[in-house]
């Protein structure tokens, strides 16, 4: 196992695509935070009063489509936040779509390279390698994480400046590790999919139409076939999904929905691995 993480580590950090991918994240983070500014600006110009910001999304049909960045009216005359700031962010959906473009291209490097049919024949158990690609994944994901947003909070400071103040940090930490699960989780699907159909646009293009929020209407349209047949029913099957609960697990989410979206993400990562593992340990690949 040392042998097979040691070998994606070592393709991991000898991939250009690695790279890109890390200055990509710290171009998005830049700009997350300009367009949050020119909002600010354009709020301001408007006269926006400030108003109570929304800290948590409890139905799926409040959700935007697309990649939404919303500065709080609350913002123009007063101070931003810190953890609101570095959350809205990450709950925009670009730190979603860098997770999904990195994962299945890294995972179908080995398709074309030959790596699957060298390393497999060597393994009795062809999983170990799928939880090697697995942790490496998760590895990377966490720089990726770390640098958006250190990014997003050095950006901050140089905009805002005073203005710019630190929350609580346990609330910060508390947010970035639920968020980091469900985009961990997200991973592991796009991972799955990859595997599955032995292809990157299996998994990318899949993994870019949940991340635009064109599923909305899919979760919508259940919620309404569960009320129809049980009226009293408060069912939302996005809260059992992963970008439903990136949406929801915010700045002043509740300990319930952060614990659901914690669980979710956990349940996400270990079932998907596992069918990956399943996928390659059955698959003929002489």
């Amino acid at each position: 196992m040392f042998n097979l993480l040691k070998m994606d580590f070592h393709r991991l950090i000898r991939a250009v695509s690695t790279w890109i991918f890390l200055a990509l994240t710290i171009g998005f983070a830049v700009f997350c935070v300009a367009m949050t500014d020119i909002d600010i600006s354009a709020l301001a110009a408007e006269g926006a009063s400030p108003a109570e910001a929304q800290t948590e999304i409890t139905r799926n049909e409040d959700r935007s489509i697309g990649f939404v960045v919303e500065a709080n009216p609350e913002w123009v005359a007063g101070n931003l936040d810190v953890v609101e700031v570095a959350t809205m962010e990450l709950q925009s959906g670009l730190p979603l779509l860098l997770c999904i473009l990195f994962t299945a291209v890294f995972v179908n490097a080995e398709q074309k390279n030959g790596y699957v049919k060298n390393i497999a024949g060597q393994f009795p158990n062809r999983g170990l390698p799928v939880l090697s690609k697995w942790l490496t994944v998760a590895f990377w994901m966490l720089v990726l994480f770390v640098a958006f947003v250190a990014t997003t909070v050095l950006s901050g400071f140089l905009l805002w400046g005073d203005r710019f103040n630190m929350g609580s940090v346990s609330e910060f930490l508390r947010v970035l590790g639920v968020q980091y699960l469900l985009h961990l989780g997200f991973a592991s699907l796009i991972l799955f999919l990859c595997i599955l159909t032995k292809s990157a646009a299996g998994g990318m293009v899949p993994g870019m139409l949940i991340s635009f929020g064109l599923c909305v209407p899919v979760y919508s349209a259940v919620n309404k076939a569960v009320t129809a047949l049980f009226p009293s029913s408060d069912f939302d099957c996005s809260r059992y999904m992963l970008d439903g609960n990136i949406s929801m697990a915010g700045i002043g989410a509740s300990s319930d929905v952060l614990l659901r979206a914690s669980l979710v993400g956990c349940a996400f990562a270990v079932v998907c691995t596992a069918l990956s593992a399943l996928v390659m340990q059955k698959r003929d690949i002489g």
